[in-house]
């Protein structure tokens, strides 16, 4: 599953009126996860260029999603994370709500892509 990334609860304004979370909600927590190890993997600013994402289970209100990632490959600029969003259980059990592969660019301060030297000790 990978390190954890991010640790958020899910609100009503995340959600639809019948509690469970938007798609583009459990995304973007998944996508915010993946900028966070860009940061770890390449010392520095990246963007989000592709993203693949299949949903396993909903996401209700007042639970906690827990977004993991780890390294899929790393390329010259070019990051591929696999990232899964969980979601805790009051039993502490967690659920698999979404599983995906994001690609990030790293970029410099003219957003221009940049190359680096990964570190891989994450």
């Amino acid at each position: 599953m990978g390190k954890l990334l991010i640790r958020n609860i899910c609100q009503p304004p995340d959600s639809n009126p019948y509690g469970t979370a938007h798609g583009a909600w459990i995304v973007k927590q998944m996508a915010h996860g993946g900028i966070y190890m860009t940061q770890l993997v390449s010392k520095g600013n990246a963007v989000l260029v592709e993203s693949k994402v299949k949903y396993k289970n909903p996401m209700h209100v007042g639970k906690f999603i827990n977004v993991y990632g780890s390294i899929v490959s790393v390329k010259q600029s070019k990051m591929i994370f696999k990232i899964t969003a969980m979601r805790s259980e009051m039993n502490q059990k967690e659920v698999e709500v979404a599983v995906g592969e994001f690609s990030y660019v790293a970029i410099n301060d003219k957003n221009k892509t940049r190359k680096f030297k990964p570190n891989l000790k994450i």
